[in-house]
Order: structure tokens, then C-alpha cells, then sequence
């Protein structure tokens, strides 16, 4: 094989690999882009009214003696 010949292909595999670099950037640059802020959560409810997570010093003395 001559030294022509081998430069010959290694550009032009040189010039494929730089095509496709190219087309993924053009096409990664066409995708849209998502606004994050678009679909926000709602806040979050309790899921019980604020009297019934209500608890009497009794009950949180029970609670710990319990975990002891």
C-alpha cells in the first residue's frame, strides 16, 4: 500500500467522523428546550385537618416511654 493511498483514507474517515460530530451537534441544538418551571408541583396539603395531628402531653410522654 502506498502512502497516498493510506492518507487517502484516513481523511476520509477523518471527514466522517467530523460529519457526524456535526450532524449530532445540529441536531442536539434542535431539540426543544424544556422549561423546568413549566409543570410545578402543587404545594403540599395535609393529608389530616390540624386539630386531629394535635397531640396532648400525655400522649407524646407515652409515645417516648414507649420508645425507651
Amino acid at each position: 500500500m502506498s502512502k497516498k493511498s493510506k492518507a487517502g483514507k484516513v481523511l476520509a474517515v477523518g471527514l466522517i467522523a467530523g460529519l457526524v460530530a456535526v450532524l449530532v451537534a445540529v441536531w442536539k441544538a434542535s431539540k426543544p428546550i424544556e422549561d423546568p418551571w413549566e409543570n410545578e408541583p402543587l404545594p403540599a396539603q395535609p393529608h389530616q385537618p390540624a386539630e386531629s395531628r394535635e397531640a396532648s402531653v400525655e400522649e407524646i410522654r407515652e409515645i417516648l416511654e414507649d420508645d425507651k
